[in-house]
């Protein structure tokens, strides 16, 4: 009895695996069918058209109502099938970007602890360790990445030099991170003078695919790669999840800010900060002055 019993379990357990294939299949499949309506949507608020912009404006308010429901439809996916690490995916792709750090903790947690001892999940607690580390008022990670020519560059032998420093991630690979160049040579010949230094870390693997992009870009400023791509432990300690990915620090190594993925937002902490340090300098120098007699 006690061995049919067995055989019976061994053969409903390809059935339960089976089912919960199934279950993330179907969710694909539903969620392809959301996707391809929010494209078009974007292509009528977004693409080049004729539309009027009363229509755009009708649309875009269906679009919004259609994420809403997207994030929805996620997140009930995800609390049936807590035990499935392929809805670890799921969660980074479709919920992850509306969550703080705690919260997305929280999602993580509450999946099987089968799940939560893969490899995919524990990079995801690995990501927010280090992402509380990189908020402004915070210390940066130092780190060391060999140059062009391929002498070593450490972070906090630069920073000490200069009242700024942008650190900025991006690779030969990454079109959007080449299409960015122009603003940061531009940040760069505008501030330079006044204590900014860029350091640029290629997340590149391939040297002569970044050697060529290096040349090509007409780079300034110092750039450097240990050409281990996203296994660079330098990506992990920023906790980048994307590239193009900017970091700002002071004299100190202090985190003043990052991301800075909407236009003009750089500048405007950069002059932000450079105003602040300024004010302070002269009201220093104002105190140190003897008092003025008549």
């Amino acid at each position: 009895m006690r061995n049919i019993f067995i055989v019976i379990i061994l053969l409903f357990c390809p059935c339960i695996s089976l089912f919960a294939q199934d279950r993330y299949e179907e969710f694909k499949k539903e969620m392809s069918l959301i996707e391809k309506q929010e494209n078009e949507y974007r292509k009528v608020i977004w693409g080049k058209n004729d539309f009027t912009q009363e229509y755009k404006d009708s649309v875009y308010k269906k679009h919004q109502v259609l994420v809403k429901e997207k994030v929805e439809f996620a997140k009930t996916a995800l609390r049936n099938n807590r035990d499935d690490e392929r809805f670890l995916k799921v969660l980074d792709i479709y919920v992850r970007n509306f969550l703080s750090l705690d919260e997305f903790e929280a999602e993580l947690k509450l999946f099987s602890p089968r799940v939560q001892q893969t490899e995919a999940c524990q990079r995801n607690f690995e990501f927010i360790k280090y992402a509380r580390m990189n908020v402004p008022g915070q210390k940066c990670i130092d780190f060391e990445i060999k140059g062009h020519d391929g002498k070593t560059i450490k972070l906090s032998d630069v920073y000490k030099k200069h009242k700024l420093v942008l650190i900025d991630f991006w690779a030969s690979w990454c079109g959007a991170c080449r299409a960015t160049m122009p603003s940061i040579k531009k940040i760069y010949t505008d501030y330079h003078e006044k204590g900014l230094e860029v350091v640029s870390i290629s997340l590149d693997d391939n040297e002569k695919a970044w050697e060529k992009a290096y040349e090509e870009e007409k780079i300034p400023w110092i750039d450097g790669s240990n050409l281990l791509g996203w296994k660079d432990p330098v990506a992990l300690w920023y906790a980048i999840r994307g590239i193009p990915h900017k970091v700002l620090i002071d004299r100190n190594g202090i985190i003043i800010n990052s991301g800075f993925h909407q236009l003009g937002s750089l500048e405007q902490e950069i002059d932000k900060y450079l105003h602040s340090h300024k004010t302070k300098h002269l009201t220093f120098y104002t105190k140190l002055l003897p008092p003025t007699t008549f």
